[in-house]
C-alpha cells in the first residue's frame, strides 16, 4: 500500500526551496545541477504538486537546501 504524504510538507519543501533560490540567487537549472536532479522536478517540488525522492531530499540537506 502506498504511503500518503503530509500536505503541508510538500508546501514546507516548496517554501524551502523557493527561498533557498532567491536567497542565492539561482535558477531552477542551477539548483537542479546542485541536488542532481531535472529542472521539470524542481518545478513540480516548489509548486507543491510532488513530493522529492529520498534520496534528492538527502542530496538537498547535505547541500543545504533542506
Amino acid at each position: 500500500m502506498f504511503k500518503r504524504r503530509n500536505p503541508d510538507k510538500k508546501l514546507e519543501i516548496a517554501k524551502k526551496l523557493i527561498e533557498y533560490r532567491k536567497k542565492n540567487n539561482l535558477s531552477q537549472e542551477e539548483l537542479a545541477r546542485l541536488v542532481n536532479s531535472s529542472v521539470f522536478s524542481i518545478s513540480r517540488w516548489e509548486r507543491s504538486k510532488h513530493y522529492p525522492a529520498s534520496s534528492a531530499l538527502k542530496l538537498m540537506k547535505i547541500a543545504g537546501v533542506l
